[in-house]
């Protein structure tokens, strides 16, 4: 019998489907090299053939994209060359190396492999990379793509007996970004900490777990920091205005024109106290008001168009108070439980022939609040749902598969995105709400005035969504036309113009998603993102964002040197309709790469040379003034020029011989160390280089040749250029520089930043999509440990 290997993209999902594709027989437990995937086995008739089907799964990524060394250390080279430095994708240590053998072992026997990862353009990504690895070891397998929405058996079986190809158009699409996203995410975060990590003291500004301070930079997230910068902008920089309008106020208690009324000025605020007053004296001088007019029509609210992921983001920030970032972590959990279909599409409409009323059914016999309601729409008011026109061509809209449990972690909070998710399902499918408005305008003196009610005739969808309200004046006065009255008051009122608001989540996702920042995976960490580096807060209580003072002078620095590309999101948006170009096969993803680079190249350069713009800025936002940290400039003899201008010196500090620029800043080249165990003595030689021309010297080495590898013992005595000379820099990465460099220390901590517990693509290296298995930190809620 033949082997068939199944890759979900988590254990919860490969254990779900196993269970499903068994129809409640057991499965077989096969030994796992990985710590958290396991394996099953069991057999299944495929294709009208008995098979040995065997499931087992990943952790996210497999592979991780990184520059080579010695580009992936901080100081390894200056940063702007990452642009143009060679990557790689490896499979990370660790984990994700058990997760690799697990896989290979069971793909050498295996016949056919069946990709089961999440059916988005990160997981065919991912599907790529279990394709790459299981074909190292079994080159023939016949593989297949298994597309699906929701962990429930229908869906299971028609996606296992519908086996497609995988495509290849949206794996490269996300290539595309992970490799941008890493070039520009790198350059700009050393660029950035680099040049201001010894300039300020960061003492007070430091996270609990870092040692030294981090500026991260990061090609959606400095857009989306842009957005609230430039928000807090425009209300500091608003100008309050009084103004002045009248009301009239009708108040009548008996009769048949009972009711209360406050009538508005249709010339609204006017900005001129005098003229506002010589109306308002016009009209308490001829006091009567005439009925000119009575306006009555029909209003239709429509109901919700089925529900994507931005707008459970949105919505559910605004009505749930939980962060997008919660909201999609939970909603990940729900979804592999099986309760609702995948969380994260962009689909707004259904195909018809989708079994919607059986989905009603369901709720109708759940036993839960909403179950009456659902039970009356299937009797009389069921309607198939309006389309939002948005269709991403892999999953339907969001909607429950079937009745939850609230069993289990976080029940209570899950409940509540469930709930919320059931009632605008049930909401899409019910009939538009019916209102009746009446409009009345009056005339004062020849001024006029008017008052709009609405009263709700048909409910309908708002029965069940009590997030919306609708309607509320119902208490008009029965007034007729040409009718008269004496208005109770007529005021004269006095207000002040108001700043806009601080951005609610719900704004910011709705100003990302015009610009195209991220995609509706991403959204909600590229926010995220903003509060764990300190550039922006949340107020807890309003659920609005302001920006603190470093994440203002970040972006007024790059502002104030006309680099608009670099904090604001027109050109991050552009780059995302490239991607998206390249997942439809419409673009090659080399030239949307290319074009990318160049770009964010060109603002590097630019940004580099006017970086002390970046320093003052810092200095004046966040330190007030306070004195600064003044850098220690190297001291020794020059013997060249360096790239920036300035000169670069060969320096001996405790026995240890180094080449560095005399100027410190981070677009210079990395500070060269060598070797104390290997080196003897380094001078400056009388020969300069002829490659690099006359004001470059080279430097007279000499080595312990019995420390040299035997391949470059022949240089145990040379003069060499340290600029150019090929060999030189080989033999150096080769015996390593001095143990007691800082340059060494920084460039090999293991954070965040240069001395800390990270590298410097640890941000940058993972904007892509969904993070490594061995990382703790967010992975767009799709943790496995189940």
């Amino acid at each position: 019998m033949e082997t068939v290997l199944n890759v979900a993209e988590k254990n919860s999902v490969a254990r779900e489907v196993t269970r499903l594709l068994c129809r409640g027989q057991a499965a077989q437990d096969i030994p796992s090299c990985a710590t958290y995937c396991r394996n099953f086995s069991f057999p299944f008739t495929l294709q009208g053939r008995q098979v040995n089907m065997v499931f087992s799964s990943v952790a996210g990524h497999l592979l991780e994209l990184d520059f080579v060394a010695p580009y992936n250390t901080w100081r390894g080279c200056a940063p702007g060359y990452l642009y143009e430095a060679p990557v790689a994708k490896q499979v990370s240590k660790g984990e994700g190396e058990k997760i690799k053998r697990n896989l290979q072992r069971l793909a050498r026997s295996a016949k056919m492999l069946i990709l089961w990862l999440d059916c988005d353009r990160e997981g065919e990504n991912i599907a790529f990379e279990v394709l790459s690895v299981c074909r190292e070891v079994n080159p023939r397998m016949e593989v297949k793509r298994a597309r699906f929405s929701a962990l429930i058996s229908s869906d299971i079986f028609r996606a296992v007996h519908n086996l497609v190809a995988p495509d290849e158009n949206q794996s490269a699409a996300v290539d595309a970004r992970q490799e941008i996203d890493l070039r520009i995410g790198s350059s700009f975060t050393r660029l950035q900490t680099l040049l201001l990590q010894d300039a300020f003291d960061w003492t007070e500004f430091l996270p609990s777990d870092r040692e030294r301070m981090l500026l991260s930079y990061g090609p959606c997230q400095f857009p989306t920091l842009g957005l609230i910068v430039k928000r807090e902008w425009e209300i500091q920089s608003h100008v309050h205005e009084n103004f002045w309008t009248i009301y009239v106020q009708y108040n009548e208690e008996n009769g048949p024109s009972a009711g209360k009324a406050r009538f508005n000025w249709d010339r609204g605020n006017v900005f001129d106290r005098a003229v506002a007053t010589m109306y308002h004296n016009m009209c308490t001088a001829q006091p009567q008001a005439t009925v000119i007019d009575i306006a009555g029509a029909q209003r239709r609210r429509n109901a919700p168009v089925p529900l994507c992921t931005l707008e459970l983001q949105k919505k559910g920030s605004q009505y749930l108070r939980m962060s997008g970032e919660r909201i999609m972590k939970l909603a990940e959990e729900l979804y592999q439980n099986g309760f609702i279909s995948y969380p994260r599409t962009e689909t707004t409409l259904y195909k018809q022939g989708y079994d919607l009323k059986g989905l009603v059914k369901s709720q109708a016999d759940s036993g839960k609040a909403w179950s009456g309601y659902a039970s009356q729409l299937l009797d009389r008011g069921f309607r198939w749902p309006l389309s939002g026109g948005k269709d991403d061509g892999a999953h339907p809209p969001i909607h429950p598969t079937k009745p939850y449990d609230y069993q289990g972690q976080n029940a209570q909070e899950k409940g509540k995105i469930y709930e919320f998710i059931v009632r605008h399902f049930l909401a899409s499918c019910s009939p538009d709400a019916i209102g009746q408005e009446t409009k009345i305008s009056i005339s004062v003196a020849g001024e006029h005035f008017s008052c709009t009610g609405l009263m709700v005739v048909e409910k309908n969808w708002l029965e069940i969504f009590p997030w919306t309200n609708w309607g509320g004046s119902e208490s008009l006065p029965r007034l007729q036309p040409n009718q008269t009255f004496t208005p109770q008051a007529i005021d004269f009122h006095e207000g002040t113009t108001q700043p806009p608001p601080r951005m609610r989540e719900t704004d910011l996702l709705a100003k990302m998603d015009e610009y195209g920042i991220g995609t509706d995976a991403t959204v909600a960490d590229h926010i995220a993102k903003q509060l764990d580096r300190g550039y922006a807060t949340k107020d807890s209580a309003s659920m609005t964002f302001a920006p603190t003072s470093l994440g203002e002078s970040l972006i007024s620095a790059y502002c104030k040197m006309g680099l608009e590309n670099l904090w604001w999101p027109s050109l991050r948006g552009i780059i995302e309709g490239n991607i998206d170009a390249v997942a439809r096969g419409r673009r090659t993803k080399d030239a949307v790469l290319s074009e990318a680079i160049v770009s964010f190249k060109r603002d590097f350069d630019a940004a580099n040379e006017k970086s002390q713009i970046l320093r003052d800025e810092v200095g004046t936002i966040v330190f007030a003034g306070r004195a600064q940290v003044a850098p220690q400039q190297p001291q020794g003899q020059p013997f060249a020029s360096c790239s920036c201008g300035a000169q670069l010196i060969l320096s001996r500090q405790d026995g240890i011989f180094a080449v560095q620029c005399a100027i410190m800043h981070a677009g210079h080249a990395s500070k060269k160390t060598f070797p104390r165990r290997v080196t003897r003595d380094v001078q400056i030689s009388q020969d300069s280089c002829a490659q690099c021309g006359d004001d470059v010297r080279k430097l007279s080495f000499t080595f312990d040749s019995g420390l040299l590898p035997p391949s470059y013992r022949h240089m145990a005595q040379c003069s060499r250029c340290v600029r150019c000379d090929r060999e030189f820099a080989n033999l150096l990465r080769t015996i390593g520089p001095s143990s007691s460099s800082s340059s060494r220390r920084q460039g090999r901590g293991r954070g965040g930043g240069p001395g800390g517990r990270g590298n410097a693509t640890t941000t940058a290296r993972r904007r892509g999509g969904r993070m490594n298995s061995t990382n703790n930190s967010r992975r767009r809620g799709r943790q496995q440990r189940r």
